[in-house]
């Protein structure tokens, strides 16, 4: 496992040097006299000539691009362009946390959605549980994160009594509904001890997934319309953690879909293989099959997918953190665009390029530990 890691961490290095080289020559691609297009139209001479001086545009570009590696490797972003000239490294630590925060808890929950779906769905297919699970799943593909977001807001902030009611009304059908299958499996079973005991743990799902319900809907807490709190702020994890959830809600949608269908589909071709038959065959738990022997084997596809969202996560914030009046970094990249604050431009471009790249290295590396063959140099 050390020589799979080893190896992806040197793949990076040419990678990460591509990397740099796109992010440096953002700047070259301002047609005409970048430095004058930065000033602007009412700048005079030497305005000009101290935006060329600053960006060391006087200087040979191969002597530019080694001074401004070799000031990124040590910490050195720069200063920004518009004023007071505040630090880009100050810049990025206030904001680069706000998106990050948006983007992991939009993975997770996603995972905590499209596993449980994914699994419901694969375990019955084209039962009614399945279909409503599609059908849902195609209804958030078609979602574009904007109104998705007005949704949520509509829903969440301005209408919460309806979302209670939604909420409370969906738990009581699904309960309803295996309720009854539940007790149709019951009557297959004879009178005994393994029909008590089949019967004892379904009421125990059912009375702890009723009380979930209940506190769900009862301690539904207020989120905010727009703004960000900090961990680190008086108001402490709870307000951030409300602050960040529905702009978190808002990305996890579109990806909990996608990875629901796809991982249904592996399930469902893993659920035919002999050795999962022959786990059915010897008397194991149903719940035991998915969640052990099925589940694993089949989160390839979920694995790969997940290295690409999340790094797309991370780069497409934007949208959402301009709704919900957010401080991370798609905002100070589009307020950097329209200021012409290229030195701001470049090293957010560099950060989220990095950590695209990063994200799939650590994908390839869970493959090793997922397949050991993939590690042993076989496949």
């Amino acid at each position: 496992m050390l020589r799979v890691v080893g190896l992806k961490l040197a793949q990076l290095v040419p990678v990460m040097f591509v990397v740099s080289l796109a992010s440096f020559f953002i700047l070259e691609l301002i047609p005409g006299d970048a430095a004058a297009v930065i000033a602007g139209p009412q700048a005079t001479p030497e305005n000009i000539a101290n935006i060329r001086e600053q960006l060391g545009l006087n200087d040979p570009i191969v002597e530019r691009y080694l001074t401004w590696l070799g000031n990124v490797v040590t910490g050195d972003f720069g200063r920004s362009l518009l004023p007071p000239g505040r630090p880009v490294a100050d810049l990025m630590r206030a904001v680069l946390p706000v998106t990050l925060q948006i983007a992991v808890m939009a993975i997770g929950l996603a995972l905590l959605i499209s596993i449980p779906a994914a699994l419901v769905a694969a375990n019955r297919p084209n039962q009614p549980p399945d279909r409503v699970l599609s059908t849902g799943a195609f209804a958030a593909i078609s979602l574009p994160p904007f109104l998705a977001a007005l949704l949520l807001i509509f829903f969440f902030v301005f209408e919460t009594d309806l979302a209670r009611w939604g909420i409370l009304f969906t738990g009581v059908v699904a309960i309803l509904y295996y309720a009854n299958a539940a007790r149709a499996r019951a009557q297959r079973y004879p009178a005994g001890r393994h029909r008590h005991r089949y019967v004892l743990r379904t009421g125990s799902v059912f009375a702890v997934t009723t009380l979930a319900l209940v506190a769900l809907v009862v301690f539904l807490p207020d989120f905010p319309r727009q703004g960000f709190s900090r961990i680190t702020g008086s108001a402490g994890l709870g307000a951030n953690l409300r602050t960040a959830f529905l702009p978190a809600l808002t990305l996890a949608l579109t990806e909990a879909a996608v990875w629901m269908r796809l991982l249904r589909s592996d399930l469902m071709s893993t659920l035919q293989e002999d050795f999962i038959l022959a786990a059915r065959a010897k008397g194991m738990p149903r719940w035991r099959v998915l969640l052990t022997d099925a589940l694993r084997p089949s989160s390839f596809s979920l694995i790969t997918v997940l290295g690409v969202s999340l790094g797309r996560a991370v780069g497409g914030t934007v949208i959402v953190e301009r709704i919900f009046n957010l401080p991370g970094v798609g905002t100070l990249m589009v307020q950097s665009i329209v200021g012409k604050d290229i030195p701001v431009v470049q090293i957010a471009v560099l950060l989220l390029a990095s950590f695209y790249v990063l994200v799939n290295a650590g994908v390839d590396i869970a493959y090793g530990y997922l397949d050991p063959r993939i590690r042993r140099g076989r496949v």
